[in-house]
């Protein structure tokens, strides 16, 4: 027994009502735990499921995870975490780790985080879990029996019985697991349909695009044959390119020959011109040299001749202009007076002038619009006549082409109608069973969806409720937490209360004296009080109050001096120590001064509230004490100009206006005198607030409570209505397959007579379209032609008229515009010829002064003029005659000089004629060239243009053999008509053929991978259900034997038996338990006692209980329904069982705790809060 397995030590801390830490100290043998209803007995069950891993707050008995941690009471907050520890004796080793005692700690925050220790080692829960397989202790073991269980089974409802037999058979992974299978079977089943529809698209989409890729490989055969035609007709061209390039070559050659000779003979002529233009150019330079000699003279003799006639021109000149300017003047006068009169008519002419113009404007625009009007009517009239003419065109060619077409067609449904109806009277066997099997298919579909509607109102309701319960969890929450910070708040609030009702009742901080005075004031006549209870103050400067008036702590207010003195007298006599009285009626009234202007102080007595009566005495006190901020202080009390005043900080430094300072100190509540009464009843103000707040959040947080409730209880009837409906579904599914599958079969025995059927469908309705085209109508069509004749007539007469009158509005038209523009141009005119008048009166004022002063100058210029002439007149004598010497020695030299001129002007000639016919040659060559190079690129350009359009060559062999141009021309134009017969042909049908071609490959091997899938399936079903099944039935057998020898040991004899009833699949089938005790002939539960039936029903949980053995057991109040009787049966099998196993009992019986090895009691002397006491009991 010693070396058995067990827990040694349950620790907890902030754990649902266990506040402080709590310790329960475990033997090996029997422990009892005891104490009222409500005491928080359960919890250590809790406790013990929670840090062995038990995850479902449900278990738990909470709503959330974090509702373990203690949420605080009336008068104990709320704690953040929780904490349990187990210790387990492990001597035995039958917990994989090498120590003899493993502690198990389990830890979990307000935010929801966890925390897991093994030996306080930082783990994962999954490590927590491991360590306890096999060993019976997991969340998920029969370690822990409650009352609970009991009820179940003695429960009417067998489902709860069958429960308890599959968790401890573990057959419920096997029935989630068989779930999922049928889940995956029903999605397989929904693809195979959905896989088949698609197969039966993709299957007639590539039978369609094989006609089409046929089609192409037509139109690729007969291009390849268009682009050889192609080639054969460009060598054909390029042949009869190079027929003709031949005689222009030798045409060429010819002429470059006589070109080469014409320009030898040029060479010989320029050479002779050469030597005679040599010695002419030497005959030229002597005769010129000569005749510059004679030049000069000449040059100087009439630079005196042309100075002669200068100066006799100046002089004619200056006469002239004299006399011209005098008329000038005189004519300059008479047109200034002419233009003045000329500019009044003008102005009169420009104003007649606009005004007709404005008139003429508007009747132009009317004439144009009417013009435009009447030529759009004319257009439109022509385009009528265009458009009956093209029609009448097409309706003429369409009565010779009706005729031809009609009998054809009429050959061709005759023909088609026969071996349609040979069709139908083939299909119409098939029809009857079809339409059957079709009506049931509609009526099961009919029923499936309304059974579908049915489950997503379900579905949509729950989902509707689930979302409002989830909204109002939230809001819970939400409010849950708001009320513990609001019970945090007022907590807070509270104890702030304590501390300040304290602190004034025991007037902490004032001077001996002045409590004395306080506590007894009704012995003070006089005494108003402590100056610091009659002043109100801003919380930011009581340290500068205090710093100001030093003594505050022992400064009490009398209403006269009288009175003060009295008061002082009293304490002397009492020895309760000194104090400072303030009388009012010595406190003169001060005038206030003016403020001081400065930004950065204020006023302090400014902060300072007080009654009417001691405005005086806080004028008195603060008068001239201004405050400020503490990082402004050591700056101002340095500015000179503040010199006079007291300043004090924020933080209590101050200097007064004598210049002596003072030091103050950090803000402390518990010091600070000032204020504290106005502090205290703000607080319970808050207080009172505060407790309506949390009050009207616990009233609403109930409400929400009972309608989550409520919520649960609808959404889970929901479920259930859901559950059943689906089943039906299920049930109405398979009908459905079935008859489908019937349908398929139906449809395959007429799936070739359809097809031909519609085909010959098709083809007769293509006749019959056609043939309702094509019905002959020669004289309807004649009387339209006749029709579109008349009324093209009519329209030609009606256009000539339209066209007569729009010839008399153009001409109309056109004389407006005219007239229009003269006016126009005689207006611009008008305006250019005042402005033209202006500028000329200006111009002639500016002349007239100009030639007045040009006359006066003249005058003067003529006397100087005769003078020079005189002088000239002398020199022109003496060059003349040396003129005469030089002219005869110079025609000698001439007559020389123009007997070679004459020779070169000769071989001058010979050289033109020479270089004309070489021009000629020259020319006519660049044609030929030009010509052949015409004929080259026409050569290249079609050698290119092939190359690029169909990547093909000129053929190698080009002879005459090479059918003619036009016989080429008419080979391509027939392959060309082929390929427009072809019609449009889609190029990309072979990659789409391939493409869906392999699609279809690959959704028939999706389709056979489902296949096989379902089947794969099915016998998933059939072994999880085989491997179910058989671990039921084996742990059924052991429950059986364990519950029939536990009975006999409770009952001291007797027979029970448990069986099942109903389904022959055990899974399925009832469990039913029977009991008859010892001495009795009874065999249903409903028979025996209340007190049999919890003693049958805990023997068959302990039968229960040792399939899955665990080192200990706890059982919560099992023993509640048993008498004394009964009790001491149950007791007996307990001392038996406590041989091998530890058992901890909660209980309220005295003969179940008469057994205990140790006893613990469980108490509430808090509210809300569990204490643990213990007695060892040996």
């Amino acid at each position: 027994r010693k070396s058995k397995m067990y827990i040694s030590k349950l620790s907890l801390y902030g754990f649902k009502s266990f506040l402080k830490k709590s310790e329960i100290h475990f033997g090996n043998g029997i422990t009892s735990i005891v104490g009222p209803n409500g005491c928080g007995k359960t919890n250590i069950v809790d406790a013990i499921r929670w840090v062995i891993g038990e995850q479902k707050s449900s278990i738990l008995r909470t709503d959330r995870i974090t509702d373990v941690i203690f949420n605080g009471t009336s008068t104990r907050r709320q704690l953040n975490l929780a904490e349990v520890s187990l210790i387990i004796h492990n001597v035995s080793g039958r917990i994989p780790i090498e120590y003899s005692d493993v502690m198990v700690t389990r830890r979990i925050y307000r935010n929801g985080e966890s925390e897991y220790f093994i030996n306080k080692n930082l783990c994962r829960l999954k490590d927590i879990t491991d360590l306890f397989i096999d060993t019976g202790m997991g969340a998920n073991a029969y370690s822990i029996i409650e009352l609970k269980m009991i009820e179940n089974i003695l429960s009417e409802n067998p489902e709860e019985r069958k429960r308890l037999f599959e968790e401890a058979a573990g057959v419920n992974k096997y029935r989630v697991q068989r779930k999922a299978a049928i889940r995956k079977l029903d999605a397989t089943r929904d693809d195979l349909v959905r896989l088949n529809d698609i197969i039966v698209e993709v299957e007639s989409k590539v039978k369609n695009l094989r006609r089409q890729l046929r089609r192409y490989e037509k139109y690729q055969e007969v291009t390849q044959k268009l682009v050889n035609a192609e080639v054969v007709l460009a060598s054909r061209r390029v042949l009869n390119l190079q027929n003709n390039l031949e005689p222009i070559a030798s045409d060429i050659k010819e002429k470059k020959y006589r070109l080469k000779k014409i320009v030898s003979e040029l060479e010989k002529k320029e050479n002779s011109w050469q030597s005679r233009q040599k010695l002419f150019e030497e005959k030229e330079k002597l005769f010129q040299e000569k005749n510059m000699e004679l030049d000069k003279l000449k040059f100087e003799r009439n630079k005196f001749q042309t100075e002669d006639l200068v100066l006799k021109e100046q002089y004619r000149n200056i006469s002239q202009t004299i006399s011209r300017l005098e008329k000038e003047i005189n004519s300059l006068g008479e047109n200034i007076s002419y233009s003045e009169d000329r500019k009044v008519g003008l102005q009169n002419e420009h104003n007649d002038i606009e005004s007709k113009l404005a008139e003429k404007q508007v009747e132009f625009k009317e004439i144009s619009s009417k013009h435009q009007k009447i030529k759009s009517l004319f257009k439109n009239i022509d385009e009528e006549i265009q458009s009956l003419q093209d029609e009448r065109y097409s309706f003429f060619r369409k009565q010779a082409e009706y005729s031809a077409r009609y009998d054809s067609l009429r050959e061709n449904i005759s023909q088609r109608e026969k071996e349609l109806e040979s069709i139908k009277e083939q299909i119409e066997k098939q029809t009857s069973a079809e339409k059957s099997i079709t009506q049931t298919i509609t009526d099961i579909r009919e029923k499936i969806k309304i059974s579908k509607e049915e489950l997503r109102k379900y579905k949509e309701e729950g989902k509707k409720e689930k979302e409002r319960n989830l909204n109002l969890i939230n809001e819970e929450r939400n409010l849950t937490d708001t009320l513990r910070g609001v019970e945090s708040e007022k907590d807070k609030l509270f104890n702030q209360i304590q501390f300040y009702s304290g602190i004034i009742q025991s007037k902490e901080g004032f001077s001996p004296g002045l409590q004395y005075v306080l506590d007894n004031l009704q012995d003070f006549p006089g005494i108003k009080g402590a100056l610091s209870d009659l002043i109100s103050v801003d919380s930011k400067y009581y340290l500068s109050v205090e710093s100001v008036i030093k003594d505050i702590s022992r400064l009490l207010v009398a209403d006269n001096r009288s009175s003060a003195i009295t008061a002082l007298n009293k304490l002397e006599s009492l020895g309760k120590g000194k104090i400072s009285i303030i009388p009012l009626d010595v406190i003169i009234q001060i005038d206030k001064t003016k403020d001081v202007f400065n930004d950065e102080i204020q006023p302090l007595g400014r902060y300072i509230k007080c009654d009417r009566s001691l405005e005086n005495l806080k004028e008195f006190l603060f008068q001239d004490i201004y405050t400020c901020e503490d990082s402004k202080f050591n700056d101002l009390i340095n500015d000179q100009k503040l010199n006079k005043i007291g300043i004090v900080s924020n933080k209590g430094k101050f200097k007064d206006s004598n210049g002596f300072f003072t030091g103050g100190s950090e803000f402390s509540e518990s010091n600070v005198l000032i204020g504290r009464s106005e502090k205290l009843v703000e607080l319970k103000k808050k207080y009172k607030n505060v407790s309506n707040q949390q009050n009207k959040l616990k009233s609403e947080l109930d409400k929400i409570r009972g309608a989550i409730k409520i919520f649960n209880s609808a959404q889970k009837e929901i479920e259930n209505n859901a559950n059943l409906i689906e089943e039906r579904i299920r049930f109405q599914v398979d009908n459905l397959r079935e008859n489908e599958q019937k349908l398929i079969q139906c449809e395959s025995i007429q799936k070739a007579l359809n097809e031909n059927k519609i085909a010959l469908r098709v083809a007769l309705e293509n006749f019959n379209e056609k043939l309702q085209k094509e019905i002959p109508e020669e004289s309807i069509l004649g009387n339209k032609i006749s029709k579109f004749d008349t009324d093209i007539e009519e329209k030609r007469e009606k256009s000539e008229k339209i066209k007569d009158y729009l010839n008399e509005i153009s001409q109309k038209l056109q004389n407006e515009r005219i007239e229009l523009i003269n006016l126009e141009n005689r207006f611009r005119n008008i305006i250019d010829n005042q402005g033209a008048i202006k500028r000329s009166i200006d111009n002639l004022n500016r002349k007239r002064d100009y030639s007045i002063q040009e006359r006066d100058k003249d005058e003067l210029l003529k006397s100087d003029i005769a003078r020079k002439m005189e002088l000239n007149k002398l020199e022109i004598e003496k060059v003349n005659n040396k003129v005469i010497i030089a002219e005869g020695e110079l025609d000698k030299l001439k007559s020389s000089y123009q007997n070679i001129r004459s020779e070169i002007q000769l071989i001058n000639e010979d050289l033109f004629n020479l270089r004309h016919e070489k021009e000629q040659l020259s020319e006519k060559l660049k044609t030929l060239e030009l010509e052949s190079s015409k004929y080259s690129s026409l050569e290249n350009e079609i050698r290119s243009v092939l190359l690029e359009k169909y990547n093909r060559t000129i053929l190698d062999d080009l002879s005459n053999e090479l059918p003619s141009e036009e016989e080429a021309q008419r080979i391509v134009n027939r392959y060309k008509k082929k390929l427009e017969m072809i019609g449009m042909v889609n190029m990309a049908v072979k990659d789409e053929y391939e493409e869906e071609a392999s699609r279809l490959s690959f959704l028939v091997e999706q389709r056979d991978d489902l296949v096989e899938s379902e089947k794969g399936l099915k016998e998933v079903i059939v072994q999880i259900d085989n491997i179910a099944r058989e671990q039921f039935l084996e742990v059924f057998e052991k429950i059986r034997h364990n519950f029939q020898s536990t009975f006999e040991v409770f009952f001291g004899g007797g027979e029970a038996d448990v069986k099942l009833l109903g389904d022959s699949d055990p899974l399925e089938s009832q469990i039913e338990v029977w009991a008859c005790p010892s001495g009795k002939k009874m065999r249903s539960l409903k028979m025996l006692s209340a007190g049999e039936k919890a003693l049958t029903a805990i023997a068959l949980l302990f039968g229960i209980y040792q399939v899955k053995p665990s080192p200990f057991c706890i059982l919560d109040e099992v023993d509640a329904p048993l008498d004394d009787e009964n009790t001491r049966r149950f007791i007996n099998v307990i001392k038996t069982f406590a041989q091998k196993t530890q058992f901890i009992i909660i209980t309220h019986n005295k003969l179940t705790m008469s057994i205990a090895d140790v006893l613990y009691g469980v108490t509430m002397a808090e509210k809300g809060v569990s204490q643990i006491v213990s007695v060892k009991l040996e």
